[in-house]
């Protein structure tokens, strides 16, 4: 789930200057670039809601004697393409990082640049509402069941932060989907877990003052005038997308959970600031066959081998939740381990 500041906090809202990224590259160029891709990834596109071309790179296993399951990662709805985070610097491929060791688990696994972002693209200005993201997954779902080499009727979704609510909404509607992972997916109310974070990094009257203009944005479809939304709102709360942000904001993720008949696991990080165990244990609460497991690490299973340096800003989260990384930082590799055994074992 998203934290704060440059990455974190707007992962589970969508970030400032996402209107100005719609028709922005970012995602690789299907056109035959040298994208650097291992042998076994071909890049592709396929046609999601409102016909939007859709770019996304396919992933199979070394060996594919037959066909194999496959792996759908939905992505969160911050500033990513296909691979992962890119408003940071050298970037954050959890997405790539996930699709390698699916792969090496014997999975076929697709990514894709999610609505606005790489090259899918839409044009400028133009709204969409986190329904739109839902047929996108669900689009993207059926483009892999169709592929050469995939067996289309045994495939699970993995699904990160917000990415992770679409999952659930796709995996209640499509009994292909055999198994489901939830990556740092909210289990209370997007406003709730925003607003924690707000309480505890500006004080109660922040998150008092958050919660008014959330509430004031479902109730009536738009966001109070700009003057009067504080600053550190403002970071999270971009312009001329209201109808997603509301849509958003009005999600019941219990409720989703609720419908997930498919076995699941719940993977949150113990470190992290928004998205925590709590979180993992409401979804686990509402899901008649799920499971959780609590990374040492942040939701984005990095595992943090450095102290934090002294000038530390905790406004500017790259971590998913646990602050800036250091140089250092790598994978969590019992989350991962424990998201590929899940995943394989439940194709048996």
């Amino acid at each position: 789930m998203g934290e704060m500041g440059k990455r974190g906090l707007t992962a589970v809202v969508l970030v400032v200057g996402m209107v100005a990224a719609a028709c922005s590259g970012g995602g690789g160029d299907d056109g035959g670039a040298d994208l650097g891709l291992a042998p076994r990834e071909t890049v592709v596109q396929f046609e999601a809601a409102d016909k939007v071309r859709m770019g996304g790179t396919l992933a199979m296993p070394e060996r594919t004697d037959e066909p194999v399951g496959a792996v759908l990662i939905v992505p969160s709805l911050a500033r990513n393409d296909r691979n992962g985070y890119i408003d940071v610097i050298p970037g954050d491929p959890i997405y790539q990082d996930l699709s390698k060791a699916i792969t090496a688990a014997g999975l076929a696994a697709f990514r894709y640049d999610r609505r606005s972002m790489g090259v899918s693209k839409v044009d400028p200005g133009q709204q969409f509402s986190f329904e739109d993201t839902v047929t996108d997954a669900h689009e993207a779902l059926l483009f892999l069941a169709e592929r050469s080499g995939i067996d289309g009727s045994n495939l699970a979704i993995v699904g990160h932060d917000l990415g992770g609510i679409a999952a659930m909404k796709v995996a209640a509607t499509d009994d292909k989907v055999k198994s489901v992972v939830l990556l740092s997916t909210p289990g209370r109310p997007l406003v709730e877990v925003m607003a924690g974070h707000f309480e505890r990094t500006f004080g109660k009257e922040s998150a008092d003052a958050f919660r008014a203009v959330i509430a004031t944005l479902v109730s009536t479809g738009s966001l109070p005038e700009r003057s009067t939304i504080r600053p550190e709102h403002q970071t999270v709360l971009p312009t001329g997308m209201d109808k997603m942000l509301q849509d958003q904001f009005a999600l019941d993720p219990p409720a989703e959970a609720a419908k997930v008949k498919a076995p699941t696991l719940v993977v949150t990080g113990r470190q992290s600031t928004m998205v925590n165990p709590a979180d993992g244990d409401q979804l686990i609460a509402a899901m008649p066959s799920a499971r959780a497991f609590t990374a040492e690490s942040t939701a984005t299973m990095q595992k943090i081998t450095a102290a934090l340096p002294q000038s530390f800003d905790p406004n500017d989260h790259r971590a998913h939740g646990g602050g800036r990384p250091p140089d250092t930082a790598e994978r969590d590799q019992a989350a991962m381990s424990q998201i590929t055994a899940f995943l394989t074992g439940t194709r048996r």
